[in-house]
């Protein structure tokens, strides 16, 4: 019988090691963190600017604003831009844990190309929405009382904007239908709806003053049933062109625009 050498113990530890460190090669480039492109921030500073500018013109030379409401501005907007950094510096770990969870995409717009090939976080507005919704309740302290009359309806639309989160977060997870997603907005609505004590009257156009006999109208219970389908079609009109690039953001930025024009010429 041939005898076996015995190995050395410095000649097992260097197998161990050897052994170990090809069983943790394969699991250290599973886990190895995604590639992220980096923001634009040179591009995103020259937008602030190019807003901000005639922004702040309006506000301190070409309207008489309150110095309270100035203030309330002036607070609101440097709690904008530390949100955009924290957001800034939040989206890149996020991606890291949603890719790990398998919530990713691919760009089809970039089928055949390199770029086509790396996976795209999914779920990530739960992020920009979370910093949103902190800030936002942070603006409370600054321009809120304890006795403040605004103060139901404020925090009715926090609840409002936490409960569209979640179900937006749990849709991106369970992949839910979309006979489904029509349904979804109407249960964030309920809050909002059930705190409104405005007014539920709308003022009848001109032309058919003579035909319906008055310039107000009192709608009632119709005027929340209208806000209710509003708050339906508008969150699904947004989140039904998710996915197509430039489609979803787009769209806001044309409402956002069209709104703020509007008050620049109203008021």
């Amino acid at each position: 019988m041939a005898a076996r050498k015995r190995a050395s113990s410095r000649a097992i530890a260097t197998a161990t090691d050897t052994d170990t460190s090809k069983s943790e090669t394969p699991t250290s480039q599973e886990h190895a963190d995604p590639p992220i492109a980096p923001p634009k921030s040179g591009l995103i500073f020259k937008l602030c600017l190019f807003f901000a500018i005639p922004y702040f013109y309006l506000l301190f030379y070409h309207y008489k604003i309150e110095s309270e409401l100035q203030r309330s501005i002036l607070i609101n907007a440097g709690l904008s831009l530390a949100g955009f950094f924290i957001t800034q510096k939040m989206i890149p770990v996020a991606s890291r844990y949603v890719l790990r969870r398998n919530l990713f995409g691919y760009d089809i717009n970039k089928k055949g190309t390199p770029q086509g090939t790396i996976k795209v976080p999914e779920s990530l507005g739960i992020v920009v929405g979370a910093v949103f919704l902190v800030l936002a309740i942070l603006f409370q302290y600054f321009n809120f009382t304890a006795d403040s009359n605004w103060l139901v309806e404020y925090n009715a639309a926090l609840a409002s904007i936490c409960f569209m989160l979640l179900l937006g977060f749990v849709d991106d997870v369970l992949d839910v239908p979309w006979r489904v997603k029509l349904i979804l907005p109407s249960f964030a609505a309920l809050p909002l709806l059930m705190a409104y004590a405005g007014h539920t009257s709308i003022i009848i156009p001109k032309p058919l003053v003579p035909y319906v006999g008055l310039e107000i109208l009192d709608l009632g219970w119709i005027y929340k049933l209208y806000m209710f389908l509003l708050a339906v079609f508008c969150t699904n009109s947004i989140n039904i062109h998710a996915g197509l690039n430039g489609l979803e953001v787009g769209q806001t930025v044309v409402i956002a625009s069209a709104v703020s024009i509007n008050l620049v010429i109203l008021y």
